[in-house]
């Protein structure tokens, strides 16, 4: 078994496993990245299709005192951003950065998009950097980072 605080906290490592992940899960990322490319036109990049390779299709109802923040429900859907370019639009517009759909928070209030240097955002009206990479951002969204 992978060490978990290599990557992230025994918590975190802990709710993962409990949403269905394990340290070898691959899942095929080929039709979310269809769907996206031919509905509104997004580009898969190696980093968000390693993501969610291994994280996609997940959900967590979380709720409750977080460390920093109430924990919030979320979900690694990169279908979620289906229908939503203009909002990655300005999300990526705002960063600089080209972001990928990779799933939502907080019942869609907040949508997750990745760069192409593995790092994540989150926004909707705005934009803010959430994480330094994908572990981080699990780690954060699970634990109640801000």
């Amino acid at each position: 078994m992978e060490d978990a605080t290599e990557r992230w906290s025994a918590e975190t490592d802990r709710v993962l496993r409990e949403a269905g992940w394990s340290p070898h899960r691959r899942v095929s990322t080929e039709e979310w990245e269809r769907i996206l490319k031919e509905s509104d036109g997004f580009e898969a990049h190696e980093k968000a299709r390693a993501f969610l390779a291994e994280f996609g299709g997940l959900e967590f109802e979380l709720s409750g005192k977080g460390v920093a923040v109430e924990r919030m429900p979320f979900s690694l859907n990169p279908l979620e951003g289906q229908w939503e370019a203009d909002i990655y639009e300005d999300m990526s517009e705002e960063t600089g950065t080209s972001l990928y759909p990779i799933g939502e928070m907080a019942r869609r209030h907040l949508f997750l998009g990745m760069a192409e240097d593995g790092s994540v955002y989150r926004g909707r009206d705005a934009v803010d950097f959430f994480a330094d990479s994908g572990d981080q951002a699990l780690d954060k969204l699970i634990s109640g980072y801000r």
